[in-house]
């Protein structure tokens, strides 16, 4: 039986269509560093609220970090299915607390539980509407804002973004 590749959507924005979800977070934090990533993604939850347009000059960059943010969610997903897959270094003794991000000290010291828990909690298809929803009304003045929970998503968003950079440091290569 042949092995079926996992298809992250990503050939589009970063050319890559493998199956390893932290060669994607590589491709990912390539394009967009940690503090941008999360500066953008709380404005595209700020702008609805405002009946303003995100980026009036050039929409493409939402659209772009849309479909980048949409397969980082993918490669987040699998990550969660396999976590023992991979092998992290220890946290560093006296690592900073900002360091952390929005994790708790037992996510910080198992990153992969992030995942596991944003995606107990909801799932691919939450954060596939949440997203598009949040891209959509960023992108015109329509004074509305996506129907349902986007709080919660939003939140767990925040926490795998700073995971995965976490888990960006402290992997150990193969």
């Amino acid at each position: 039986m042949k092995k079926r590749k996992t298809d992250f959507e990503a050939a589009f924005w970063a050319g890559y269509t493998g199956g390893c979800p932290l060669q994607l977070f590589d491709a990912f934090f390539g394009k967009h560093s940690l503090s941008e990533a999360k500066g953008l993604l709380f404005s595209m939850m700020e702008y609805p609220v405002k009946k303003k347009v995100l980026s009036e000059k050039d929409p493409s960059v939402v659209f772009y970090f849309y479909l980048s943010l949409r397969s980082f969610i993918r490669a987040g997903f699998r990550l969660s299915l396999m976590p023992d897959k991979y092998t992290l270094t220890q946290a560093a003794a006296g690592m900073s607390l900002v360091m952390q991000g929005a994790l708790s000290d037992e996510e910080y010291a198992d990153p992969f539980l992030v995942f596991q828990r944003a995606f107990n909690k909801h799932s691919l298809k939450d954060f596939d509407f949440f997203i598009t929803g949040i891209a959509y009304f960023s992108l015109g003045p329509y004074g509305d804002y996506p129907e349902g929970n986007s709080i919660s998503p939003f939140l767990y968003l925040q926490k795998m973004l700073d995971a995965a950079q976490v888990i960006l440091e402290r992997r150990i290569k193969d």
